[in-house]
């Protein structure tokens, strides 16, 4: 009995250690950036692209960005910039931005960020423009 006692002891030490290190671990798909490094990669020749809708851009979009929405880039609208050229992508909640991502990467794009949604973006320090 003391050695079942014991080894349940060391199997919830093992499982709770490994849910702790799975949980602590930071989600590294959006690397910590700022919104001011943003901006600067685009003047520098990067792309920001706000995915969402021609109508939900209007409501709101940031600095430097362009409208390319999800539905063109499913249709096949491809942005006409060297394959290398780095990207950010966003939407409102970070859906699209995740589809436009993987769209982008299956056509052979190879330095996209995913911002995910408005939020994260005005976390980063993005100012919503609206027109």
């Amino acid at each position: 009995m003391k050695k079942v006692v014991i080894w349940v002891g060391v199997i919830a030490t093992v499982f709770g250690g490994l849910i702790w290190l799975n949980q602590s671990k930071k989600d590294d798909s959006v690397p910590s950036m700022t919104f001011a490094a943003v901006t600067q990669d685009v003047e520098n020749g990067a792309k920001l692209y706000d995915v969402r809708t021609a109508d939900e851009y209007k409501t709101g979009h940031f600095k430097g960005v362009a409208n390319w929405s999800l539905q063109d880039m499913q249709a096949g609208k491809l942005p006409d910039v060297a394959k290398d050229t780095k990207i950010y992508v966003y939407c409102h909640s970070g859906n699209r931005s995740g589809q436009a991502t993987t769209i982008l990467k299956n056509a052979g794009y190879i330095n996209i960020t995913d911002l995910r949604g408005l939020q994260d973006v005005q976390a980063m320090g993005g100012k919503l423009i609206t027109e």
